[in-house]
């Protein structure tokens, strides 16, 4: 591994907590700070690829796409997978979505090495992004354990909801089974990071912060309001810390970037 190259799977599989746009933003952040980085879309809803305002791949036996070069028919570089969208001081890249990932799931479970797909295909781009994100689905199944085989640590999106609770009984186990069985060294938690949260705070949010950090090893790394900001940058196909770089909402995106190493 080059120690160089940092990748965080960002999961949950409790749709709906921001998980999308933390990986959008922090990786903003991270390009902002100077470094390079490289955004991979394996939710095959591909709301990172609309985030970002970019095309997705293109479908069709052998054609050069995320879904065909997971499941072998596609063998050619990475390199021509990476669609550019930003420079902002580092290079924002995204390896963008296809509509053919919905068929991802069925299809990586008649691969051998399943698992490991995602790793292997990444593993030419260690030493030349600084960091990459993985957008992991909504879900505990096979690209999900592909994300968290390929990366280096994982950061968790959560809401200040009993349902967040819940999921993270789940999530936590699945992370301890993969440390066990596909990996050689364990993954790194970088923590929560806490989002749409509504103010003024409820008493039902604040006593689910209360149990949030009470969790050991999990520390909550930020917390990001509800705000139209968020949406806004997502309709521009911009992120957050340059649509609305002075925001709140920036500074919090920053403040996760260092927390993953990626500060000014």
């Amino acid at each position: 591994m080059d120690a160089s190259t940092h990748i965080t799977a960002v999961t949950n599989q409790k749709g709906g907590v921001g998980k999308t746009a933390t990986a959008l933003n922090v990786a903003g952040a991270l390009a902002e700070a100077g470094h390079n980085v490289l955004l991979v879309d394996l939710d095959p809803q591909g709301h990172l690829t609309d985030g970002l305002s970019i095309e997705q791949g293109p479908t069709g036996e052998g054609a050069a796409n995320l879904y065909r070069a997971l499941i072998g028919e596609y063998t050619g570089s990475i390199a021509d997978l990476i669609t550019p969208h930003s420079v902002p001081a580092g290079r924002l890249d995204l390896v963008p979505n296809t509509i053919e990932m919905f068929m991802a799931v069925r299809e990586l479970d008649k691969q051998r090495v399943r698992e490991h797909r995602l790793a292997r295909l990444l593993a030419p781009v260690r030493g030349i992004y600084d960091h990459v994100l993985i957008d992991a689905p909504p879900s505990l199944d096979i690209l999900t354990d592909n994300a968290l085989a390929a990366a280096d640590g994982v950061l968790i999106p959560v809401q200040a909801e009993d349902s967040s609770l819940k999921a993270l009984r789940l999530l936590l186990p699945q992370i301890a089974s993969v440390d066990v069985d596909l990996r050689d060294k364990p993954l790194q938690l970088h923590g929560l990071v806490v989002s749409l949260l509504r103010r003024p705070t409820t008493k039902l949010a604040e006593s689910v912060l209360a149990e949030l950090e009470q969790l050991d090893g999990l520390p909550i790394l930020g917390t990001v309001p509800l705000s139209v900001v968020v949406t806004e940058a997502w309709r521009s196909g911009r992120t957050v810390v340059d649509y609305a770089p002075d925001s709140e909402h920036a500074e919090t995106y920053r403040a996760l970037a260092k927390a993953l190493g990626g500060g000014q």
